[in-house]
């Protein structure tokens, strides 16, 4: 619980006699529930884990006893501990350890070109040369190849992935050594081929297929990797909880990463936060239907035997209909703005995405489908309501993660067959390549936020890390404005989503699409206790004495949480926090706090 800090004049206005005797009261909060029946409170209490009292200062005062740690929130905004909806926080957290993440910063050819010398220079007995997000804007043409990256380094293999997460680019030492190891596991992932010439170019373009297990074992990868993976899964759950992120979908694991999901959690890397998996299943699981049915029956028993409250296995499952807009891959109905012909290809069939929609619905699991394009959308969306036709109704809540791009026709039928919208709007910001692509007309139905609200989809918030920032407020400003990467508001301003909404989208509502809304997501009686205060009013953000006070680029909102708790410990907290605590050990002092360690 809080540790008090050094003495301080602070006297507290309540009697240590309240009969209930909480672990923990919160008084004095602007507090945001995410409860529609209860919206506004100024008060909470806290015992085993869980809300006991949410509601005014008067009425915390049962729940003050003599053991009872006391904190004066000053006023300060207190929201339900954030629920990402989509992220990646074990499977890429663990893989950071492989690569580079400068490339995310970088700004032109010549800058991805250092940081790629640079890091393999730094790292000279790594297998792999790999890194993250490099994009399509500087790139020379906009299309890699092989040759490129065999410029910038040749005499060891490299293997990029785009900041989209869905295009690998390899040099051709890389290609040459996936080839060797696995040729079948590189065509899943699409290898783009020369017209002319039929040889492969470098490109990947369904990286999200992408396994390392599936070419390379563990200790194969060099000494030290399995270490730094649990250090990679760490820094990603430490940087999600200390911008007030308590729950996430990690909507992409795979079998041989769960003894490494599970050591984790032995070591104690998940005591203080909440992950639930969604195992993959790739378009070719149908090639083998009866393996398919195995690994299925696998993952289910997996969830029966070692779920809790902190790692929930075994009802949801992640696949792909499409790609992304930049690269060409997302399924779409009409052709790209750029292209006179090109629709992009889906990743499954109709009649084989039927069936395996079809096979796991009726299984009793959750189905969480990447559907970008308006095409790929339509397909999800069929297939779904097909799958509940012939199984029967159920709370299924299958969903459309992303769903950027629905068509009016579908909105209506997701409504009807109860398919969730999983969105994360940090993605709507984009870049100029996917304007191009898109277009002025597309552009303007672009994850249209209030119109599936309004045909009665439920709508729920995340952030893809780490195809986009963690941090909930940087999503939540660009759902409020719907500004792009030009920093302008003229696509579909209509669509916008308000501060508030945002924030239940990104709360109670990804709450329900992880089917988790009776244990997290909103601040009530009986639901865990993982909540958030804020140094600066989220509900804020979209004045204009923020947007004009505020610093807007990346990292600027990082320093807005002076507290995280989950389940009633705080798992993150900022030493100069300005709040006051009263404890049983001590009159008064300035709020501090030990940070859990994993």
């Amino acid at each position: 619980m809080v540790k008090p800090g050094s003495p301080s004049l602070f006297k507290p206005r309540f009697r240590r006699d309240g009969p209930e005797n909480a672990d923990m009261v919160v008084l004095s909060a602007r507090i945001v529930t995410s409860d529609r029946d209860n919206p506004r409170a100024e008060a909470l209490a806290v015992k085993g884990g869980r809300f006991t009292y949410v509601g005014d200062n008067r009425g915390a005062g049962e729940h003050i006893g003599p053991d009872t740690d006391v904190i004066n929130a000053r006023r300060k905004t207190v929201t339900p501990g954030f629920v990402d909806n989509h992220c990646h926080v074990l499977w890429v957290g663990a893989s950071t350890s492989l690569s580079t993440t400068t490339l995310y910063e970088c700004e032109s050819y010549d800058e991805l070109s250092r940081a790629v010398v640079e890091y393999a220079a730094a790292n000279p007995d790594m297998l792999l040369v790999s890194g993250a997000g490099w994009r399509y804007d500087y790139i020379p043409g906009r299309i890699p190849n092989r040759e490129m990256l065999d410029e910038i380094l040749a005499d060891r293999p490299v293997i990029l992935m785009s900041i989209g997460g869905q295009c690998g680019w390899l040099n051709t030492a890389a290609l040459d050594l996936l080839l060797e190891r696995n040729p079948l596991a590189l065509e899943r992932l699409a290898p783009a081929r020369d017209e002319k010439t039929g040889e492969y170019t470098g490109v990947l373009n369904r990286y999200h297929a992408m396994n390392v297990f599936d070419y390379f074992t563990l200790e194969e990868l060099g000494p030290g990797v399995e270490e730094g993976m649990y250090s990679g899964m760490t820094d990603a759950v430490q940087s999600a909880l200390s911008v007030g992120v308590t729950t996430m979908n990690d909507v992409q694991v795979y079998r041989p990463l769960m003894p490494l999901i599970l050591g984790f959690r032995e070591r104690g890397g998940l005591d203080h936060a909440r992950v639930r998996c969604s195992f993959y299943v790739g378009g070719h699981a149908l090639e083998d239907e009866e393996s398919l049915v195995k690994d299925l029956e696998w993952w289910r028993d997996l969830g029966a035997s070692e779920s809790d409250p902190h790692l929930i296995l075994g009802d949801s499952l992640k696949f792909y209909i499409d790609g992304v807009f930049c690269n060409h891959t997302s399924f779409m109905a009409e052709p790209y703005s750029d292209t006179e012909a090109e629709h992009g290809d889906p990743v499954w069939t109709r009649e084989g995405f039927d069936r395996v929609i079809e096979l796991i619905d009726g299984m009793g699991f959750q189905a969480c489908t990447h559907a970008v394009g308006d095409a790929g959308i339509h397909r999800v969306v069929n297939s779904y309501g097909r799958a509940v036709r012939l199984n029967g109704a159920r709370d299924a809540r299958h969903r459309c993660d992303h769903c950027e791009l629905p068509l009016p026709e579908d909105r209506k039928v997701m409504a009807e067959f109860e398919i969730y919208a999983a969105m994360q709007p940090a993605h709507f910001y984009a870049d100029e390549t996917t304007a191009q692509v898109l277009g002025h007309e597309r552009l303007q139905r672009f994850m249209p936020w209030r119109s599936l609200e309004k045909a009665g989809v439920t709508v729920s918030f995340g952030s893809d890390w780490c195809a986009g920032p963690i941090n909930p407020l940087y999503g939540l400003l660009i759902a409020a404005l719907r500004i792009n990467y030009e920093g302008k508001t003229d696509w579909g301003r209509q669509e916008s989503v308000g501060l508030e909404d945002g924030i239940m989208h990104w709360t109670i509502d990804s709450a329900k699409a992880l089917r988790m809304e009776k244990e997290v997501g909103s601040i009530e009686v009986g639901k865990h206790a993982d909540f958030v205060v804020f140094n600066r009013n989220p509900l804020k953000m979209d004045s204009w004495l923020f947007l004009l006070t505020t610093e807007l680029e990346l990292g600027a909102f990082d320093d807005f949480v002076d507290m995280t708790v989950v389940g009633g410990d705080v798992a993150y907290g900022k030493a100069d926090a300005s709040m006051r605590v009263d404890s049983p050990a001590n009159t008064g002092g300035v709020f501090s706090v030990h940070c859990s360690q994993v």
